[in-house]
């Protein structure tokens, strides 16, 4: 079952990842955009049509506004402001723009609290992206596999994706950038996946290395995908692979 954001702004919701998080949906708010088609995304799959009906930038401001004012003055819990949603963020039109404003407010009503962005990066090679990146206190960038077989059957990212001047991108980005890594198990039709193998993980770490992240973060299913024959990932064997990653020099953080 997909779970889709129908508003702009979502929560404060409690996150795994960053505590209580007020969530920034930039996507249609009845229908999900991406440049991947994840078979773990809680957003369901693509559609077979997309509806390019981005969140209007100056309702994002007014909502925004708002929902801040409002937890300045009851003094509700906040520890982020994300840019997540039904889809990959940084596909809205007036992404950099959009972030200038999302900063210039949480300087006036949130200071202190850190904007943070989910991304799968499809989108980095663009110069405004790089630039709207350069003001986000916390990237997430998506890596679930080196291994490109691997890689096309969870990501089934668009046709001209190119992973490695991604990669080479992400070495460029000077400054603080976090990678996440989603670790599955399970059947896609006939295959069966697997990118917790000891094959699987020493590619991981290589590029991992060639990154150089501020910290890797690590995560298992914990909502039903809409690919059902998934599995998830049990806490011993997450224990195992964290170890093996922070043997190798690398931090990491598990959600």
């Amino acid at each position: 079952m997909s779970v889709l954001f129908h508003d702009i702004i979502y929560g404060p919701v409690k996150s795994r990842r960053f505590g209580y998080s007020l969530g920034i949906n930039l996507l249609p708010t009845n229908s999900k955009i991406c440049t991947f088609n994840c078979i773990y995304c809680e957003c369901g799959w693509n559609p077979d049509k997309t509806v390019n009906n981005f969140a209007d930038k100056n309702e994002i401001f007014t909502y925004l506004e708002e929902v801040l004012t409002t937890i300045k003055e009851t003094n509700s819990p906040l520890d982020v402001i994300t840019f997540a949603g039904n889809g990959e963020p940084t596909l809205h039109p007036d992404f950099e723009e959009i972030v200038s404003i999302v900063l210039s407010l949480r300087n006036k009503l949130a200071e202190n609290k850190l904007i943070v962005l989910l991304t799968n990066g499809t989108t980095l090679h663009q110069p405004k992206i790089q630039n709207a990146i350069k003001n986000i206190d916390i990237p997430v960038f998506k890596i679930d596999s080196a291994v490109e077989e691997t890689r096309n059957l969870i990501n089934k990212p668009f046709k001209n994706y190119n992973f490695e001047a991604y990669i080479e991108n992400l070495k460029l980005l000077n400054q603080t950038k976090v990678i996440q890594t989603m670790f599955l198990k399970g059947h896609i039709g006939n295959i069966y996946i697997d990118n917790t193998t000891e094959k699987e993980l020493n590619a991981l770490i290589k590029i991992y290395k060639t990154i150089n992240p501020s910290y890797v973060m690590l995560y298992s299913l914990d909502r039903k995908p809409p690919l059902s024959t998934l599995q998830k990932v049990e806490h011993s064997e997450m224990q195992s692979i964290a170890r093996k990653i922070e043997n190798n020099g690398i931090i990491t953080k598990w959600v």
